[in-house]
């Protein structure tokens, strides 16, 4: 407890010697685009050209917007190399100014995505945390460490930076004289997703570990009026809670919380009820109660878990061991209960308002595909949206949005293609430097022909074309691509390229006007991020156990030629479907032409296509 203190003071006292540019205005944010910026307009400073949006921890990310409009997106890791990389974003606040060719000392603003002198409600429940478990004992101290002090064992940024921000920018990326503002963490969420769509009146969810005091938030849109209708306080927190049970079956915390939802559909939910009992409890008016000293996330981060928890479920898997019956059992469970959970919390919007069936998803609980198709189905919302980067990453264009002063660029906010778009001399340079290559430097017409050709055939094919998606998802710029339509393709990529677990299913992409066609969706999927039910036979590389897969829609006008390869690919083989996974082995996402051509060489895939450069290996 005395530790916590020390650190609760430090921050405070940062805080104080630290000038932040704070606006002294009471106001009541609202949600709605044209009113929020209305009104912004009329009383904040609207010279702001550029704003530059940061994410600094976790899955750290920079957004450039000029004029409203999103000039690049980039996750750190994309240019670092490492998964997941949540230290401050450098590479990617130099690569945003660079793709526009600006310097930091031609930004109007900085926007930042959590206010960090709003440290009360996690001290305090971190303090009731050291007193009642020595496991949150062992797991927190590391952790605040990690946050409040930057030192050389951790990769990620830390709660502190943001308290000598101006510092640590000028630093690295030269002097610079422009506002720093600090936003709310679920608000930027909120921007960021609800910019997706024209809807005039929604429900409007943002739910994950948590931000400065909650993780979980519901509100009411109605033609630009914003109610928050509940919150939920950390510790509270349906994300810690599925990424603890992570851990607990053997899975990397923060980035194995995918793997263990595509274990779930193996088992059976035998343990949901006990879940429900025990560690996370539904209570009225939508609330619910985690307890977190069975459940403690921070411990589990350490690798403990308690007593509690191990007599109730057997002992935690280890890494290296294969899931048995029980584990699966137990992941199937965690799902479900996660799934009732997310359904209760949701279920004052029915009460209050039954008018609204339209719900925005953000926060990165809203990875969580599979609950967002159970949303569909088991509730009365009919249509729902996420956005490219719901995860934390996204709240780096949030908080540029919070910031900016003019009317927002829809389309450019709504395109996930937010990397930097390579010239021809570019990638020719890049094939260069590989050894033993070959390429064919062709039409768009024979390029889009002789892929399809060589899809269909049963190769595969490495996709690279545009700009890099911002996000988790390969959504036609840098996938791996195969035909769906053969079963025995899943265990070929996985040894040619993924290296992956057999149990994790492989995504489709499909033409937007055929999607019904394959899929129970009434609804467009353009970010890949719910599960439906699959209709046809004839794609099973794609087809989960459950038979659901992760629906991505693709229209002519989000990606002209990838939809015109889906539709080729559709005319040779009577199925507009394309089995669709990250270009990528055990690391980011490839974002660069030099990232393209080193991934190629150390897989097993047949053909590289980067733009108009069709590239094999010399015999």
């Amino acid at each position: 407890m005395v530790s916590t203190i020390i650190y609760l003071d430090f921050l405070i006292s940062r805080l104080i010697k630290n000038h932040f540019e704070i606006n002294s205005k009471k106001y009541v944010l609202s949600s709605s685009f044209n009113l929020f910026y209305k009104f912004k307009s009329n009383y904040l400073d609207t010279n702001m050209t550029y704003i530059l949006g940061l994410c600094t921890m976790d899955t750290s990310s920079a957004a450039l917007l000029k004029d409203g409009k999103v000039i690049a997106a980039v996750e750190e890791e994309r240019l670092s190399r490492i998964k997941n990389d949540g230290s401050f974003p450098h590479l990617a606040i130099t690569e945003v100014l660079s793709i526009e060719n600006i310097k930091l000392q031609d930004v109007s603003e900085i926007a930042i995505y959590w206010k960090p002198w709003r440290v009360f409600t996690r001290g305090l429940g971190t303090v009731k945390k050291l007193l009642v478990s020595t496991n949150s004992r062992k797991g927190i101290q590391p952790r605040l460490e990690e946050l409040f002090f930057n030192n050389e064992k951790s990769m990620n940024g830390s709660w502190s930076d943001l308290f000598r921000i101006k510092k640590i920018l000028r630093t690295q990326h030269g002097k610079f004289n422009c506002r720093i503002k600090f936003w709310d963490h679920h608000h930027t969420h909120q921007m960021y997703g609800e910019a997706m769509k024209d809807w005039k009146v929604y429900a409007s969810l943002s739910y994950d570990g948590g931000g400065e005091d909650f993780s979980t938030i519901v509100s009411i849109v109605k033609y630009g009026k914003r109610e928050v209708l509940t919150r939920h306080k950390w510790p509270n927190s349906l994300g810690h809670f599925y990424s603890t049970f992570t851990g607990f079956l053997g899975f990397k915390m923060l980035e194995g919380e995918y793997k263990m939802m595509g274990l779930a559909p193996y088992g059976d939910p035998k343990y949901k009820d006990l879940i429900l009992d025990k560690v996370i409890k539904l209570l009225p008016n939508g609330n619910y109660k985690l307890d977190t000293e069975l459940c403690d996330y921070h411990a589990a981060l350490r690798g403990f878990f308690s007593n509690e928890l191990m007599e109730l479920f057997g002992a935690p898997r280890k890494d290296v061991n294969k899931p048995t019956q029980k584990h699966i059992d137990i992941a199937s469970s965690v799902q479900s209960a996660f799934e009732e959970t997310l359904i209760h919390i949701l279920q004052p919007v029915s009460i209050k308002f039954p008018e609204i069936n339209k719900l925005v998803i953000c926060g990165g609980c809203a990875l969580n595909v599979t609950a967002n198709g159970k949303l569909l189905t088991s509730t009365k919302f009919k249509e729902i949206i996420i956005p490219p980067a719901p995860n934390d990453a996204g709240c780096a264009i949030g908080a540029a949005l919070c910031s900016d002063t003019n009317s927002p660029d829809f389309e450019s906010l709504r395109s996930p293609y937010q990397g930097r778009k390579y010239s021809n001399e570019d990638i020719q340079t890049a094939i260069e430097k590989g050894q033993g290559l070959i390429f064919d430097q062709v039409s768009d017409y024979d390029l889009i022909e002789r892929t399809a050709e060589i899809l269909a055939s049963g190769k595969l094919v490495a996709w690279f074309q545009g700009r890099s998606e911002f996000g988790p998802r390969a959504l036609g710029a840098r996938s791996f691509l195969a035909d769906p339509r053969s079963d025995a393709i899943r265990d070929e990529i996985n040894v040619k390229i993924k290296k992956r677990e057999l149990f994790r299913p492989f995504a489709p992409s499909v033409t937007e006007e055929k999607a019904a066609d394959y899929f129970c969706l009434n609804q467009n999927s353009p970010y890949m991020n719910i599960v439906a039910n699959v209709l046809s036979g004839d794609i099973p590389a794609v087809t989960h156990t459950d038979t659901t897969a992760r629906v991505h829609t693709v229209s002519a006008q989000s990606n002209p030629k990838y939809y015109s390869l889906l539709k080729r690919f559709g005319e040779i083989t009577n199925v507009p479907v394309l089995l669709n996974t990250s270009f990528n082995i055990q690391e980011p996402i490839v974002y660069s032409p030099d990232d393209a051509i080193n991934t190629f060489i150390n897989s097993g895939v047949d053909f590289l296509v980067i733009e108009n450069f069709i590239i094999s290996r010399a015999v």
